[in-house]
């Protein structure tokens, strides 16, 4: 009877392990991308890197291509996590750790958790080679050393506020710039949001900075997003919260994978929860400077 009882136990677990194993199957058949939290720096070669910069701040890689969207920025207000000024001049250097050098730095908007000036500045008098890309509301704020103005000015493209796609190409990366308009427009009514469809390494990403499903459905259609197929989606997590969410995503969108930005820091446990059960294929960034690893 003892003997059989061990066998019924070991049975049993090597059941368990089969049903997780396959459960694990049928989750990479859906056509989500892998996801890792850590791999060992010979594996990042051919894999997608996104490092968390705070708020919505992230920084993309593919092999020695590099954008940061929304990632220079500095304390605005306690609900916004934001990066040191050691880790901002480590990102601009292409001193943070297993990232080289920026080629593309974006801004979605000119609000003070997700660009700054001073940060933007600096990153282009870094390099002849350092290009920002964001609307014209930016200009000033960028632009303002005399003895600079034209070399600096020369590497700020300015996306048109006008409903259609533009596009900026170089060094194997293509970024596709939109109006996609700011959550809440009786109140932010002037301020020019864009959302950026970037390619890298055949990596389509999405990031849309701070805007309601209502206002993405256009860019969306416009960008031809659900026939490009998209890996990851970076979405303030607002647009997440809703049980409808899980419908909208899937049908603006359709995602492999969903980043969740813009969480403050008392986001509670429950919340937290909540995302990862109506979402599968979703990270939330709450970490600063966490970084994750894609692959397809």
């Amino acid at each position: 009877m003892r003997l059989n009882k061990y066998i019924l136990i070991i049975y049993s677990i090597c059941l368990i392990a089969c049903q997780t194993n396959t459960s694990k199957q049928d989750s990479s058949s859906t056509g989500y991308l892998k996801h890792q939290t850590a791999v060992l720096d010979s594996d990042t070669k051919n894999t997608l890197k996104l490092a968390y910069t705070g708020n919505m701040g992230v920084c993309l890689e593919y092999d020695d291509k590099t954008v940061i969207i929304d990632g220079l920025h500095e304390y605005y207000d306690k609900p916004y996590v934001y990066p040191p000024e050691s880790m901002v001049n480590q990102l601009i250097k292409g001193e943070f750790k297993n990232f080289s050098k920026i080629e593309f730095c974006l801004f979605t908007h000119l609000h003070g958790d997700h660009f700054s000036g001073r940060y933007a500045k600096r990153y282009l008098e870094s390099s002849d080679e350092a290009y920002v890309i964001g609307s014209s509301q930016l200009m000033k704020d960028v632009v303002t050393l005399r003895t600079k103005l034209d070399s600096m000015s020369s590497r700020f493209f300015p996306v048109p506020y006008n409903k259609k796609a533009h596009s900026f190409n170089a060094t194997g990366i293509k970024i596709e710039a939109i109006q996609c308009d700011h959550t809440n427009p009786q109140r932010h009514n002037k301020t020019q949001n864009i959302a950026y469809l970037v390619n890298l390494g055949g990596y389509n990403i999405l990031h849309v900075g701070d805007t309601d499903w209502s206002l993405t459905r256009e860019p969306a259609k416009t960008l031809d997003i659900k026939n490009k197929t998209l890996d990851i989606a970076i979405l303030p997590y607002w647009l997440l919260l809703d049980d409808s969410d899980s419908s909208q995503v899937n049908d603006i969108l359709a995602p492999k994978h969903i980043i969740a930005t813009h969480i403050p820091p008392d986001f509670s446990k429950r919340n937290q929860n909540e995302l990862q059960e109506r979402f599968p294929n979703i990270t939330l960034l709450m970490d600063l400077g966490e970084v994750h690893y894609f692959s397809k």
